[in-house]
């Protein structure tokens, strides 16, 4: 029975569609392991994200109880409330452990939208006009082009400037046709870093692997797409369609793979900034074990434009630091490898630049992508 108290709630919702899903289903008619990987696709949302953000409860203040989450074939709904801007690097970050999972795990892609508006939810409906309005969002095609989860202005009018310009800055990005985007790709780079760097310091048990495979395995993602596409997709216009996403996709793969190789250039004309940021991050740590003041000598926030530059200033220290210290994170050992990073990062950097060329996408090697 319908209730009188039944009424729309402003909250925030994302829209999202797992590409390719239609055409992995159809295998699965006669194929029991193509169902369990379905199946892993639409519960990983939920279970790899929410375990993996619990690190990051200590920090936001969110609670994560008043999410909601459901998944109807290809298709996943979340919705959160919008109390502060850290509910929206909550969803936004949940959104982008999904994204990677299912390119890293499953070689898919995700394509969505998240807006703010009116929405009613229980435990077993869910609808609303904000749900009819990131729908749109995401399958407008001459707005989402690509791969991605785009950001309604209704979420950017909540933003301030100031909060676009600290957390947000790091996750969203403004394209040529002025619409915003959560970029993963670079995003991740920097938690990868941050994960390494932790576990290097001993204050982590694991993290996720070389920051710069992260490039490697988005490539081998976006070509395992690409070639199911020319062997199995048999109409023309479909294909064509499909492979075009995939294009744009490989220019932004690209685009940030030359973004970095641009920081790498500049670190390598002010080599002294490495020894600067490392400097902080033993001071930093110091501070927070001791309460020992401390002055920064390079501030990110004084910087926001050479992010970038910090985060391969990141892989670096990761990379030495595991070289000198291993598993031992004694002060003296930290202190060797503050000595020598002047003069090995120079070589670092170099090995960095040439692994993160390779992982550049071309297609014009594959016959038949622009037929």
């Amino acid at each position: 029975m319908v209730t009188s108290s039944i009424q729309y709630n402003k909250r925030m919702v994302a829209f999202l569609d797992i590409l390719g899903f239609e055409r992995i289903v159809d295998k699965s008619r006669n194929d029991t392991e193509i169902v369990r990987k379905l199946a892993n696709m639409l519960m990983s949302s939920k279970h790899i994200a929410l375990s993996i953000l619990k690190s990051k409860l200590t920090v936001l203040k969110v609670d994560p109880t008043q999410y909601v989450y459901r998944a109807f074939s290809d298709t996943s709904v979340i919705t959160g409330p919008y109390i502060s801007h850290d509910d929206l690097v909550f969803l936004s970050t949940w959104i982008m452990y999904y994204q990677y999972h299912l390119w890293k795990e499953e070689k898919s892609f995700l394509r969505g939208a998240i807006v703010y508006g009116d929405i009613y939810h229980d435990e077993d409906i869910i609808f609303g006009p904000a749900i009819i309005d990131a729908y749109h969002l995401e399958r407008d095609a001459g707005k989402a082009i690509w791969p991605r989860v785009l950001i309604d202005e209704s979420i950017l009018d909540k933003v301030t400037e100031l909060e676009l310009k600290g957390d947000l800055f790091e996750i969203f990005r403004r394209d040529n046709n002025n619409m915003v985007y959560c970029d993963y790709l670079r995003e991740f780079f920097h938690l990868m870093i941050l994960a390494a760097l932790e576990k290097t310091t001993g204050k982590r048990e694991q993290d996720f692997g070389d920051p710069i495979e992260l490039f490697g395995d988005h490539q081998e993602a976006i070509l395992t797409q690409v070639r199911n596409t020319l062997e199995e997709e048999k109409d023309d216009s479909k294909r064509k369609g499909i492979i075009n996403k995939y294009v744009e996709l490989s220019n932004y793969h690209n685009a940030t793979i030359d973004i970095l190789c641009q920081a790498i250039d500049d670190l390598l004309t002010s080599p002294g900034v490495i020894v600067d940021v490392f400097h902080d991050m033993l001071e930093s740590d110091l501070h927070k074990r001791t309460g020992v003041e401390y002055t920064p000598r390079y501030s990110a926030e004084d910087h926001p434009e050479q992010e970038d530059i910090l985060n391969i200033v990141g892989t670096i220290v990761v990379r030495i630091l595991h070289n000198h210290i291993g598993d031992d994170t004694r002060d003296t050992r930290l202190e060797e490898a503050f000595h020598s990073l002047s003069i090995q990062a120079p070589k670092e950097l170099a090995l960095l630049k040439q692994s993160l060329v390779k992982s550049k996408i071309n297609l014009d090697s594959m016959g038949h992508v622009h037929d």
